[in-house]
């Protein structure tokens, strides 16, 4: 069925669905599969993802994946399988996981559509390894088939269910789909039952720099600048962390909402890795969309405030178009980009010149990139060849990045790292995960980097971090006042 017949559900489409001769004629064909796992998408009831991801408690591991400006919404959780790897080898080795994981499903969807059917889900972590306790469980590269995956496409809403076969009959299966979607349809009732008792207050006590804190960053910054002047790189990437205390555990899918509403432009994401511990963000950056051999992707490198005033804004805006140093920043972004898929594509399109990204608190030098991509080539070969891109890793890559380390002294973890999806067929779509912070219980451990050149100042490039805090700072303090 065409994706026009789900655009608005109604209980006859539904029922429909579930009594069609074709999904009859799959379940009864299920004892003949040689495949341990089904996929099955229908049509369900509008249910806002994130809320069902609220309301579905039970369930340690959670993902959530937002752009409201593009009008899609993915929620999941649970595991049925659990693709990862560690080291170098890491982003083949979940290609190799993928295609045997595709040889051991049998996917039925009602509708046609791109966004139906089974999704994988999770990221990688900014280096081959984790070295920190704080990010050992999320592993070098994670990715998760869910137990259910409800998605919003505008007004179409689509539920995945996947379902361990074992030696069960067509009929044990059918009444197994129907109790779960039961339980979908029913959460409309509580949504009407829910009551806000003021219960969520957090109470956020922070400190988001000590003196020592500004003073050892000039010394990197300086470190940094002293090995570009001999020659060991053009520009490095230098990231630093900020950790905020509240008074109670701090509720991932609650930071999750305010981010999305205040940051409808960016890629709002939801990595829960366990009861505990979650990684969530608000990034600008879109590292891949893969589809129908075209690939999308931008350089974004270059950074000012907003103004107070249309005025004040427009002037800021002309003074970063202008900025030789963060033109040239941009432009080893672009010109890596370019490098990298030069070898998958045979057409690559993008303008000439930089344009403007207009975010809540900054605005950014933006270069959308489209390319044409030769058959045969996996998305996860894309990302590897385009992480890190310069704007988080350093340019040239290969003599930039062993650096990181050595002048940081942090693990990012996944922090500036391909957060995302795809699917079995292999589309899909990641973004760079900046703007963010790591959740364990009651901690916050905000991320902010910026790039340095050769003509970087230290104490510019400190207030670039504390604008780029501000989006998870703002929606942690913002936590305080929703609930009064």
């Amino acid at each position: 069925m065409s994706e026009n017949q789900f655009e608005y559900f109604t209980p006859t489409t539904f029922v429909e669905s579930l009594e069609s001769r074709a999904f009859t004629e799959f379940l009864h064909s299920v004892n003949k599969m040689d495949t341990p796992l089904l996929s099955i998408t229908l049509p369900i009831a509008g249910i806002d993802p994130l809320a069902a991801l609220e309301l579905n408690a039970d369930y340690d591991e959670k993902f959530y994946w937002n752009h409201p400006e593009n009008s899609i919404s993915i929620s999941a959780a649970g595991s049925v399988r659990i693709l990862k790897s560690t080291g170098k080898n890491r982003f083949n080795d979940i290609s190799t996981q993928t295609e045997s994981l595709n040889n051991e499903i049998e996917a039925y969807t009602v509708i046609d559509h791109s966004m139906a059917g089974p999704l994988l889900l999770g990221g990688y972590s900014f280096s081959d390894h984790n070295i920190s306790q704080s990010w050992k469980n999320f592993g070098a590269a994670r990715f998760v088939l869910p137990e259910w995956m409800l998605i919003e496409i505008g007004n179409l809403h689509l539920l995945t269910l996947t379902i361990i076969k074992d030696k069960r009959t067509a009929d044990d299966i059918y009444e197994e789909v129907l109790s779960r979607i039961t339980d979908f349809l029913n959460l409309a009732g509580k949504l009407n039952s829910y009551e806000n008792h003021g219960n969520h207050r957090r109470n956020i006590l922070c400190t988001l720099q000590e003196p020592t804190d500004r003073d050892q960053w000039f010394k990197k910054v300086e470190h940094a600048k002293e090995l570009i002047q001999k020659g060991k790189f053009e520009k490095i990437v230098l990231a630093r962390s900020a950790t905020l205390e509240a008074k109670e555990n701090i509720e991932p899918t609650l930071l999750a909402h305010r981010l999305r509403e205040k940051y409808p432009g960016c890629y709002n994401f939801l990595i829960q890795r366990d009861s505990e511990t979650s990684f969530v963000g608000a990034t600008p950056e879109r590292l891949a969309s893969f589809s129908n051999g075209i690939f999308l992707t931008e350089g974004l490198a270059g950074s000012i405030s907003r103004g107070r005033s249309a005025l004040e804004d427009a002037s800021l805006a002309h003074t970063l178009f202008k900025s030789s140093k963060d033109r040239n920043e941009h432009q080893f972004v672009v010109k890596a980009i370019d490098h990298s898929l030069e070898k998958y594509s045979d057409q690559i399109d993008r303008p000439l010149e930089p344009q403007i990204k207009k975010l809540q608190n900054v605005q950014h030098l933006f270069t959308p990139i489209r390319a044409k991509i030769k058959e045969g080539v996996q998305i996860h070969q894309l990302i590897r060849d385009l992480h890190p891109t310069p704007a988080v890793g350093g340019y040239p890559k290969e003599k930039a990045v062993p650096y990181i380390h050595e002048v940081e002294d942090l693990d990012r973890g996944w922090y500036s790292a391909p957060v995302g999806w795809f699917n079995l067929s292999g589309s899909g779509e990641f973004a760079v995960a900046i703007r963010s912070a790591l959740l364990h219980k009651k901690s916050a451990k905000l991320y902010a980097g910026c790039g340095i050149v050769e003509d970087s100042d230290p104490g510019k490039e400190w207030n670039e971090t504390l604008l780029k805090f501000t989006p998870i700072l703002d929606a942690l303090n913002q936590l305080d006042t929703d609930y009064d």
